[in-house]
């Protein structure tokens, strides 16, 4: 490990100590906050390379074009129903999907008026707005970054992929009749896994999910989806949300084969279930529950539209048109491994979940024509 990497990681580790010194123990919310989000030293702040083959996990965008060209079908239908169209895009990557995005969208001759990059990791922001800079300037001028969504009012998309499984979760456990709230103290330097009792309002929320566990249960929540995904949308006057990431309806996300929780740890391609080791130095992230997802769309004013697996959405808006069996054999072959990748089952097909909401908009939205609302 080098020296600035070993910095990073002694410096959050003694900023997560202060913490619990000053409180005597802090949730693996908070944990998993400041390991990944605080500022300089957190795995989305430190400037780490984190995505692509040299970094450490890859996400559908970065295997080529077709999730984007797929994705702009989608677009353009809401996109030619609102006026004064604008595209926010929360947590860009290395700015792929942006790229490709506009660029299919200025095929079907459908183009946002703006296209607002919600970014606040300043070393990705950097890697983006190069990769957007490589852009034609008519599709490149119409990018822009801001560090919070919108809030003044817009119609159009809002996106995100992969967001929603870096939200920092609350970890519970169902024992002797109750949930008990995973926390964290330090015992001899080392982060050690202690339970207590929640506070009212997160018994209150964990009860009206109706989880039905056995004794010894182990799982995730987001205690601030709702606030979150209200604010991410509060803007939004005429248009859809539109969220793609890994995990399941409720009944199956909580079903007794994960009762062990679903906390998964990435870096350098390979994955763990140690979130206490290289902290700041590797993904934290937890599979969705999508039907809380659902519940918090509609408690922002939304209108669940849709909800299917990745293969479902990409079959269903054309993925296969951009397959040319007559085309030159090594660029046919580097299409159709990308296409597997993104939707056989054992790859990202079934893992990865898309749900759409809209607001004030009745047309209807490409890519769902196999909901999958009973899973919910």
């Amino acid at each position: 490990m080098s020296d600035s990497l070993s910095e990073i990681k002694r410096s959050l580790q003694h900023k997560i100590t202060a913490q619990i010194k000053q409180k005597g123990a802090i949730s693996f919310a908070q944990f998993m906050q400041m390991a990944l989000y605080e500022p300089g030293l957190g795995y989305y702040s430190a400037g780490l390379h984190k995505l692509g083959s040299a970094g450490d996990f890859v996400t559908a965008p970065e295997l080529g074009s077709l999730f984007a060209r797929c994705h702009a079908v989608t677009f353009a239908r809401v996109l030619t129903a609102v006026t004064r169209p604008t595209v926010v895009e929360l947590g860009a990557g290395t700015g792929r999907f942006c790229v490709d995005v506009l660029q299919a969208l200025d095929q079907l001759g459908v183009l946002p008026e703006r296209y607002v990059v919600v970014e606040i990791s300043g070393d990705l922001r950097a890697v983006q707005q190069q990769a957007v800079a490589q852009l034609p300037a008519h599709l490149a001028r119409l990018v822009s970054w801001e560090a919070q969504p919108p809030a003044t009012p817009f119609n159009g998309i809002v996106f995100a992929n992969e967001v929603l499984d870096a939200l920092p979760v609350e970890v519970f456990r169902w024992q002797d009749t109750q949930y008990q709230r995973l926390m964290l103290v330090d015992q001899g330097g080392q982060l050690t896994e202690v339970w207590h009792g929640f506070d009212h309002a997160m018994a209150a929320q964990l009860d009206q999910m109706d989880l039905q566990v056995e004794s010894g249960h182990r799982g995730e929540f987001i205690p601030q989806l709702k606030p979150w995904l209200a604010s991410i949308t509060a803007g939004l006057q005429q248009g859809m949300v539109l969220l793609v990431d890994y995990g399941f309806g409720r009944r199956t996300l909580y079903h007794p084969q994960r009762r062990h929780g679903t906390v998964v740890c990435h870096r350098r391609h390979q994955a763990n279930f140690n979130p206490y080791q290289d902290v700041g130095l590797q993904d934290i992230t937890a599979f969705v529950d999508f039907t809380a997802v659902a519940e918090a769309m509609e408690a922002a004013g939304l209108t669940v539209q849709g909800y299917t697996t990745q293969a479902d959405f990409l079959l269903a808006t054309g993925i296969e048109q951009w397959l040319d069996p007559a085309a030159e054999f090594t660029a046919h072959y580097r299409l159709v491994t990308e296409m597997k990748q993104l939707v056989l089952p054992e790859e990202m097909g079934e893992k990865f979940k898309t749900m759409v909401g809209t607001r004030g908009l009745s047309v209807a939205i490409p890519g769902f024509q196999h909901n999958r609302f009973n899973d919910l």
